[in-house]
């Protein structure tokens, strides 16, 4: 049955001109007239995008002229802040919808700042009453929160340490985490003390972040509570912040790494524990260093001889001259640098071992010391 225009439109319209010219323009043929009226649908959704899209970048414009009128205006007052004791007077007006552009501002300020200067900067964040705004962050979304903990960086103490611990439990792995430095920045012991036994169960925290954390913290705040946790975790929980005792005070790290090499642990926790003993240097864990040249795992031998190196002399030349037979070629090249680094061994007398070294492989581990030697 062809569409009847008469039942859907009024009589003054049906009987308009345009009716009829419509009439004869649309096609008869029920496949073309669908096609017609699929394209006229598509002309207007272009259209409706095409405006949107219009609309969109004139709305993008004026935020951007808007966004520059206010660090315009903020940027030279919050820096007259950074060098007056007193907050200067009047200060500009700060509309409700501008307040996170300001909080924005400030941080990016205070990344700049030290000293006098960043205590100041404190001052005027709470003179203008924004304390309350960027603890309300807090409960916002996760780009808020992450802008409040960096704003509570540098302003943060003790009475909003509650605020900020709950969120070092957050599942999102980047707030947890910038809630730790968080912490650390306002109580580094504190800190260090929630945030390494939690590090155990917390898989999605990244080494690397959780080694710069550790940094940030300082070896002092990260000792006691890193020793505490390694001593009392299994195998499995020792192995994943094995890499941190690196950054504790080695003075204290000494028992825990002879306890390593003694129990014969896993190779990374060996590798880690000759580590500690190289920063510590002392001259009596001189046999348990040796004892892992003829470890299976070539990581565990190559930092051997790297700890060996600092406290070799003549007399242990002959253990390093016996890497150079080593399997591997990471472990003969540390080698070959550790006899070129002891005394008495000029190039006249490395010429001399690589000649008469029965070894071929070892031979070049020793020819590419001179060649560097002479370089």
């Amino acid at each position: 049955m062809p569409f009847d225009l008469t039942l859907t439109c009024p009589a003054w319209l049906c009987q308009s001109d345009l009716v009829d010219s419509w009439r004869n323009w649309i096609p008869s043929e029920p496949m073309l007239r669908m096609a017609v009226y699929s394209a006229i649908v598509l002309a207007l959704i272009t259209v409706t995008v095409m405006l949107q899209v219009i609309a969109l970048s004139e709305l993008g414009n004026r935020r951007a002229l808007r966004r520059k009128s206010f660090n315009d205006t903020w940027r030279p007052f919050l820096a007259l802040c950074s060098v007056t004791d007193d907050l200067p007077s009047p200060p500009p007006r700060l509309s409700r919808r501008d307040r996170l552009w300001w909080v924005l501002q400030w941080n990016r300020l205070q990344q700049q700042l030290r000293g006098p200067a960043r205590e100041r900067m404190n001052l005027s964040l709470g003179a203008l009453g924004m304390e309350p705004y960027v603890l309300g962050l807090l409960r916002g979304g996760v780009r808020k929160r992450l802008i409040a903990l960096t704003c509570l960086r540098y302003f943060g103490r003790l009475r909003h340490w509650d605020a900020i611990a709950e969120l070092v439990a957050h599942r999102n792995a980047v707030l947890s985490l910038s809630a730790a430095q968080t912490l650390a920045a306002i109580d580094a012991n504190r800190a260090m003390a929630l945030v390494l036994p939690m590090a155990l169960r917390r898989h999605d925290w990244a080494s690397p972040r959780l080694a710069a954390l550790c940094h940030y913290a300082g070896p002092a705040a990260v000792t006691p509570p890193l020793l505490a946790t390694m001593y009392t975790a299994d195998e499995t929980e020792r192995l994943r912040l094995a890499s941190l005792m690196t950054l504790a005070e080695p003075r204290l790290t000494g028992p825990w790494a002879r306890l390593q090499l003694d129990s014969d642990a896993a190779a990374e926790l060996l590798q880690t524990a000759l580590r500690c003993l190289g920063a510590i240097n002392d001259p009596r864990d001189r046999s348990r260093i040796l004892a892992q040249f003829g470890h299976a795992d070539a990581n565990v031998r190559l930092i051997a001889v790297q700890t060996f190196r600092h406290q070799a002399d003549a007399d242990g030349a002959e253990w390093l001259i016996g890497m150079l037979t080593d399997p591997s070629w990471w472990v003969r090249q540390a080698a070959a640098d550790a006899v070129a680094s002891l005394p008495g061994y000029t190039e006249t007398k490395l010429l001399e071992l690589a000649q008469t070294f029965p070894d071929r492989y070892g031979k070049d581990a020793l020819r590419r010391v001179i060649a560097e030697r002479r370089a």
